[in-house]
């Protein structure tokens, strides 16, 4: 089952090396509010995405930035 998280970046992608590839890690926090307790909770996330052709790279160093909105899809939580 795939799981869809969105949320907003309060800090731009970290960018790394990943052989041929460069890597951005994404760190998401997802509010919700919590019935039995009555309060609010977080939920927090984190992702990695990859990308080899430099316009792509680009992009995503020019979209991922602090305070952009994300919203990402895995098929796995772990």
């Amino acid at each position: 089952m795939a799981t869809t998280v969105t949320g907003k970046l309060n800090k731009p992608a970290s960018q790394f090396q990943a052989g041929e590839s460069t890597g951005f890690g994404l760190r998401l926090g997802v509010k919700f509010y919590e019935r039995e307790t009555k309060t609010d909770q977080w939920t927090n996330y984190e992702c990695a995405v990859f990308a080899k052709a430099p316009a792509q790279i680009q992009f995503y160093q020019q979209a991922l930035v602090e305070g952009a909105i994300v919203e990402v899809s895995g098929d796995k939580l772990k």
